[in-house]
């Protein structure tokens, strides 16, 4: 009996001194977390603190809901990034990036000097593509044409001669004025017609300017031509309308026809002839000395000036060839 309950204390002291073990190593180790409860966090480190965020994030709203209300903490805190960045010129540091770019075509221009000459063709006049205005023509009427085929073309159209101007080179004129004096000739009259006959047969009388007129569409041309030291041909034409000329009044009837017409007029003008290459003194041409054409409202002027200087130049030349008069024998 006495040794049952010794053995019974035994084993008792036993028992406890293993729970008293067991609650020792549990406070010496971390506890381990409660079901449902956060793990906490880490302890600090030695890296700088970050400052507490601005934004509140409320978990019972929407996310445009939250949106809104952190708007102005959003926008602080992407202006701060930016302003973080380094400023380097993105775009000057570009645009020296490209320019430095060497040979992307055959010719081994780089494109900085492509760029520059591009640049140039676009503000030189001369690179510029223009109209050539010697193939132009007015109512069939084109430079370089003889008074008979300019006479064909605009009868075509129906126009109708109204004057036609004979002339005679000056240097001619006075020296057949010498010689019909030389031979008794008085009299204005009989000068006159002296001197014109001896021009025809040396064929030094020419046609000089011819008018022509459409009565219907109240049209007219003028025409001027070379002398026959350049075969007699069309320098210079000119082209008026005078609709727009007869319409002088100041009412709103007048003010509308005339607006109609003068619509009308610049529509055919550039259907027919196209954009001019001058277009503040609306003029068509390759520039120098080479044909041109001018337009104004009603008004046309077609005009080879080369034609009329090399008419000047073959005259001068037979000028010098009678310098030589012969009158003096010393």
């Amino acid at each position: 009996m006495k040794r049952g309950l010794f053995l019974l204390a035994v084993i008792g002291l036993c028992t406890n001194s293993r729970l008293v073990l067991a609650q020792e190593n549990l406070t010496a180790t971390e506890p381990l977390p409660e079901v449902g409860v956060t793990t906490p966090p880490p302890p600090p480190s030695d890296l700088p603190e970050q400052e507490e965020s601005k934004v509140k994030v409320k978990k019972n709203k929407t996310l445009t809901e939250n949106i809104k209300e952190n708007a102005e903490a959003i926008e602080e805190k992407a202006e701060d990034k930016i302003v973080d960045l380094p400023k380097i010129g993105l775009a000057d540091a570009l645009a020296d990036k490209i320019a430095n770019i060497e040979k992307i075509k055959d010719d081994k221009n780089s494109l900085s000097d492509m760029v520059n000459d591009s640049r140039k063709n676009a503000t030189q006049v001369g690179k510029i593509k223009r109209s050539n205005a010697a193939v132009f023509d007015i109512s069939g009427a084109m430079l370089r044409m003889s008074p008979e085929q300019i006479d064909a073309a605009l009868t075509k159209k129906g126009y109708k001669k109204t004057v036609q101007k004979l002339d005679i080179p000056n240097f001619i004129r006075w020296r057949n004025e010498e010689k019909c004096r030389a031979q008794g000739v008085v009299g204005y009259e009989r000068l006159e017609n002296c001197v014109a006959q001896m021009a025809k047969k040396d064929n030094h009388q020419f046609i000089e300017r011819v008018f022509y007129s459409k009565y219907d569409t109240q049209e007219d041309m003028e025409i001027r031509f070379t002398s026959n030291f350049t075969q007699n041909k069309a320098y210079y034409l000119s082209y008026k309308s005078n609709v727009l000329r007869n319409l002088r009044g100041n009412s709103q009837k007048e003010h509308y026809l005339r607006n109609i017409k003068i619509y009308d007029f610049w529509k055919r003008i550039n259907q027919k002839y196209g954009v001019p290459d001058n277009k503040e003194s609306v003029i068509w041409g390759l520039g120098g000395n080479k044909p041109y054409m001018q337009a104004g409202t009603g008004l046309l002027r077609l005009e080879d000036t080369m034609l009329r200087d090399l008419d000047y130049t073959r005259m001068s030349r037979e000028d010098k060839k009678f310098m030589n008069t012969g009158l003096y024998n010393f």
